[in-house]
């Protein structure tokens, strides 16, 4: 029984992980035609990496159903470089 409950949580993972928002850049987001825009989100708290910034983009991205997510990154003036994020997302 364990492994039955072991093998349900491992695919339902896998799944989750294949339906994950892809970053993509602002040529690719130009060039395609076959997606609908979502609109834009933002990330309203500071994060201190490019990197965290991704993950988070890439959360909300997942959130809202969107297939793609087009980051853009602000780094604020006198704030010790931190990153405030927002991206277009597509479906």
């Amino acid at each position: 029984m364990k492994r039955i409950a072991l093998a349900v949580l491992a695919a339902l993972l896998l799944n989750v992980n294949a339906m994950a928002a892809v970053k993509i850049t602002g040529s690719q987001a130009k060039n395609m035609d076959d997606v609908q825009s979502l609109g834009v989100i933002y990330i309203n708290h500071n994060l201190a990496t490019e990197s965290e910034a991704d993950q988070a983009l890439n959360e909300e991205s997942d959130a809202q159903g969107a297939r793609y997510f087009y980051p853009v990154l602000l780094h604020e003036p006198g704030s010790n470089g931190l990153i405030h994020a927002s991206a277009e997302i597509y479906r």
